[in-house]
This record gives C-alpha cells, sequence and structure tokens, in this order.
C-alpha cells in the first residue's frame, strides 16, 4: 500500500492509499493516466514521491533552484505547524514570543505566495519543502 496525498488547491486535499507501488503511481499520473488510480480528478496533475508518500498537485513541480530560499527557523516553525502546533505553542517550543513567531509565518506565506496557514502547508508539501508524517 502506498499513501497518497492530493493537493488539487490548497482548500481541497485528500489522503488515499492506493494498492500499488510508489514509482508506479508517479509514472502514470505523469504520463498524464490520473484517471487508472483516480477516475474522478479531473484535468492535468502531477505526482513526486516524498519519503514513502506520493504527492500529486495540479502545478508542475519548481526546479530545485527556484525554490522558496527559508531559514533554519522558518523551516522549524513550518514543520510544527505542520504537526498541528498553534502559534502560541509554537513560541513555547522554541522559547521566542508570540510575536515572532507570526513574523515568521507572514514571512513565509509572502514566500510561497499563501493567504492562509492551511495553503501555506499545502505549497509546503507541494514543493517538497516539509514532508508529512502520516
Amino acid at each position: 500500500m502506498t499513501r497518497v496525498l492530493i493537493i488539487k488547491d490548497p482548500e481541497e486535499f485528500g489522503v488515499f492509499d492506493i494498492d500499488a507501488l510508489p514509482e508506479e503511481i508517479v509514472r502514470t499520473v505523469n504520463q498524464g493516466r490520473t484517471e487508472v488510480y483516480f477516475p474522478d480528478l479531473h484535468g492535468r496533475l502531477f505526482a513526486r514521491q516524498q519519503a514513502e508518500v506520493v504527492v500529486i498537485t495540479g502545478e508542475k513541480p519548481e526546479l530545485p533552484s527556484s525554490l522558496p530560499k527559508l531559514s533554519q527557523r522558518e523551516y522549524e516553525v513550518l514543520a510544527l505547524l505542520g504537526e498541528g502546533l498553534t502559534t502560541a505553542q509554537i513560541a513555547l517550543e522554541l522559547k521566542l514570543s508570540q510575536r515572532t513567531i507570526r513574523g515568521y509565518v507572514a514571512k513565509m506565506k509572502k514566500h510561497l505566495k499563501a493567504q492562509n496557514i492551511q495553503q501555506l502547508l499545502a505549497r509546503a508539501v507541494a514543493l517538497g519543502l516539509v514532508h508529512p508524517e502520516m
């Protein structure tokens, strides 16, 4: 079984378990044959493997050189957001002020062109900046 994360847009995503090898899913989706595994999905989608998870998005993956540059602290905040922590909880965890954490979040949203935290996390996963633990 392969865990598949589909992010059609920041507001619409789903997690599925597919009985196929990750490489096979990625190849099939990238060949434009998404209906083999997902008959209800329409439009051009792109897939890539991240660890044991296959991520499918509506946007072609960017080249690594064009990925936004985040600081080590921003990656830490992003990972904690991905674990479901609030900015207040992250501030306590990292021993920083909530204002500082909100500043990191605002900067990351600007870099990733995200309007909210859910969109920020969806884009970060789609770009491979964070790897979901499922």
